[in-house]
């Protein structure tokens, strides 16, 4: 239980469009979200120092992946673009299509994931980002990656959440479970060591997935709000809903969830917009909202936790 609380958000960027995803390059210390209505770029530190912002030539973006300080990728429904020379004037190149979704990176690479049930593993290049393809076992619907593993649910029977060994899923799983009824719908995934959560935007549904070693416990859970996205810190999960407020789960109120799920600590963002996606940095939160504000929060641990 090493978290008991986050600090009131304070905004370090801004955008004129609608905050739709974000990304955080460790190696860099950097995050970067895009929006929508114009689609912009704000690029910040992690510990939220003094952003850029650019705009990028594209509609209805839904994913960013900051590879580099030069390049990044983002989707466009179903098309990826790499952008090139992002320190200076970004420029807009087509990198590839058939795309679920992207998630990362972890070090330099991401993860595409196709709709054919193959991925793409994306790295900046010299002067372009180079892409590595493979094929799946099963039908993915969604993946996450972490430092030393791979998170997966695939569409077997009801559904199953499974565990891979590196960058990618394409190893053998070694720990896997099935998913409780009711998780169908849910499309988002956020893996980790220690919790793991599969959600759906707009939801009040979440399926959380605690682990010991390679024993898997999964429960789905109802939220007191729909929420619009989530984040996993350890073993405690942060949740941003479409009434702006954070709400944070410790590892007891999960561990005792049933159907419901007692709240460790909520508090209101006192944003403008609605909140549409979070991630966590060195222990900073992230949310971005719909009036293009970026906010940042500090998590705030109990004596005894791991740095994130």
């Amino acid at each position: 239980m090493p978290f008991k609380n986050v600090s009131q958000p304070r905004r370090v960027a801004s955008v004129d469009g609608v905050l739709e995803s974000g990304s955080y390059n460790r190696k860099l210390g950097s995050v970067a979200m895009i929006s929508n209505n114009p689609v912009q770029v704000a690029v910040v530190g992690q510990n939220g120092s003094p952003a850029k912002v650019f705009g990028v030539q594209l509609d209805d973006v839904s994913d960013i992946a900051l590879l580099s300080r030069d390049m990044a990728v983002v989707r466009s429904e179903n098309q990826v673009w790499q952008l090139l020379d992002i320190a200076h004037k970004a420029k807009v190149d087509p990198l590839t299509n058939d795309v679920r979704s992207i998630v990362g990176p972890v070090g330099d690479a991401a993860l595409a994931l196709k709709w054919d049930n193959s991925i793409e593993q994306l790295t900046p290049g010299k002067n372009e980002v180079s892409s590595r393809s493979a094929s799946l076992r099963g039908d993915h619907r969604a993946i996450d990656v972490g430092e030393n593993e791979c998170y997966a649910v695939v569409e077997d029977g009801g559904g199953e959440f499974r565990i891979h060994p590196g960058a990618t899923p394409e190893q053998g799983s070694t720990a896997k479970i099935a998913l409780p009824a009711g998780t169908k719908n849910l499309d988002r995934l956020r893996g980790g060591r220690f919790l793991s959560a599969l959600y759906q935007r707009n939801n009040p549904d979440v399926c959380l997935i605690r682990r010991a070693g390679n024993r898997l416990e999964a429960k789905l859970v109802r939220l007191d709000v729909p929420v619009t996205d989530v984040v996993v810190v350890e073993t405690s999960m942060i949740a941003v809903a479409k009434d702006g407020r954070v709400i944070l789960y410790d590892g007891e109120a999960i561990e005792k969830a049933t159907s419901r799920i007692d709240a460790k600590h909520e508090m209101s963002l006192g944003c403008t917009g609605e909140p549409r996606c979070a991630l966590v940095a060195h222990g900073h939160l992230f949310v971005g909202t719909s009036a293009g504000e970026v906010m940042l929060a500090v998590i705030v641990r109990k004596q005894g936790g791991i740095q994130i």
